[in-house]
């Protein structure tokens, strides 16, 4: 069932963002065409049908009505009521946990994967159906690790409903440019060794910039002009080299991309294996104007503050040293 918020009560009337992932081996669960919408085969109806329906099988959640079925996964917005009693059912919603309506749904869609006649390519999941079989029930479809984002700040349900119904127009754009969407380990870069996700190759422009800018700067401060105007001359041949991270330094990447210029990010954090780009740079990678690099590797665990705070130091130190103080602490 995947990991959970370690004292978190999910029987909660909140939303939740539940991702579920395909084993692999499984017939796709949708297409992705050129327009970056779905493509509806029979597996995606036959989804569709399930999951509009679900909340009346199951009192204690409402209809789900923001879901995106993706060929490896389905993302969906699920919400759990109040206590609601049932003439059908012998409970309510108070003790039945954000758990209990994922494993039923995700129960649910097996049965309609198999029941639509899909198919099961690879050996292990033959294998999975066959044990299914012999024990009378349908094959799961799903890794049982199904992941959650708990909807608890304003401004986080827009966001998340955005982040799901734009996923097809995003991963057209990953699938149709891969080689600017990838994890590259072993950069060479001012003399070390760096992680990196995104274009390499801006490594290799003639103009690479630093902007290292104060938090304390005002923005009708001459400072901040002065490094805004910098970032508005590079245009296409060159690259700004920054955590990208104060409100000085935000200015100067939107000025890189009214310009035309390239931006190459450092990041405290390094690369995980679900790590991607936010929704607001996807654009700029597709169009191989983004690399993000860092000193470190994926952690294992979240980062302190003081932790970010050091790192994005030794990197803006190496970069302005390396690349020319042109900019001020």
């Amino acid at each position: 069932m995947g990991v959970r918020l370690t004292g978190f009560d999910y029987s909660r009337p909140y939303y939740y963002m539940v991702t579920l992932r395909r084993l692999e081996g499984l017939a796709a669960f949708s297409g992705i065409v050129a327009s970056g919408r779905c493509e509806l085969n029979a597996i995606t109806k036959a989804f569709v049908h399930v999951i509009r329906g679900f909340h009346r099988q199951f009192p204690g959640v409402c209809p789900i009505e923001c879901f995106s079925v993706m060929p490896d996964h389905i993302h969906l917005l699920v919400k759990l009521e109040g206590v609601v009693a049932s003439k059908t059912f012998s409970f309510t919603s108070a003790g039945k946990s954000l758990c209990f309506y994922v494993e039923n749904l995700m129960a649910a869609l097996s049965r309609a994967y198999w029941e639509v006649g899909a198919k099961a390519g690879s050996v292990e999941a033959r294998r999975l159906v066959m044990e299914a079989k012999e024990a009378k029930r349908f094959a799961p479809i799903f890794f049982a690790d199904w992941h959650d984002w708990i909807v608890k700040r304003d401004g986080q349900l827009a966001a998340f409903t955005r982040y799901i119904r734009e996923n097809p127009a995003r991963s057209w754009l990953r699938r149709s440019h891969r080689e600017y969407f990838r994890r590259v380990n072993e950069i060479e870069f001012l003399g070390r060794k760096w992680y990196g996700y995104g274009n390499t190759k801006l490594l290799e422009l003639p103009i690479l910039e630093p902007f290292r800018c104060s938090r304390k700067w005002a923005e009708d401060g001459e400072e901040w002009r002065t490094a805004v105007a910098r970032a508005s001359r590079i245009g296409p041949g060159g690259a700004g080299v920054s955590t990208f991270m104060s409100p000085c330094e935000k200015a100067c990447g939107h000025a890189l991309g009214l310009s035309g210029g390239r931006w190459i990010v450092l990041s405290p954090e390094g690369f995980g294996e679900r790590w991607h780009p936010g929704r607001q740079y996807e654009r700029f990678c597709a169009e191989g104007r983004m690399l993000f690099i860092s000193l470190w590797p994926a952690m294992a665990r979240e980062p302190t503050k003081a932790e970010l705070y050091d790192r994005c130091h030794q990197m803006g130190d190496l970069v302005v040293a390396g690349l020319g103080a042109n900019a001020e602490e």
